[in-house]
């Protein structure tokens, strides 16, 4: 069995999430981040969604790029085993 680790948490730590990734599905967007952050600004921006998930374009377009380069490694291989 592991032993217990004695690494003592650090009390205080504050949450780095921004109110979009706090809200829970179902209930709406005011009541949610009213009751996470109590001294919110009354006049809530919508968040730039595109700032929020930039990385995620980077993503798909490396798997878009992989998922083709292995159907031509596929096709190559389709054509070089049937003609052998």
């Amino acid at each position: 069995m592991a032993k217990k680790s004695r690494r003592v948490r650090k009390e205080g730590r504050e949450i780095r999430l921004s109110p979009a990734q706090m809200a829970q599905p179902g209930m709406n967007e005011a009541a949610t981040i009213a009751s996470v952050i109590p001294s919110a600004p009354p006049a809530l921006q919508e968040p730039d969604l595109q700032d929020e998930y930039r990385y995620v374009i980077a993503d798909l377009k490396r798997i878009g790029i992989i998922a083709l380069a292995m159907l031509a490694v596929l096709i190559v291989l389709a054509l070089l085993l049937t003609w052998a």
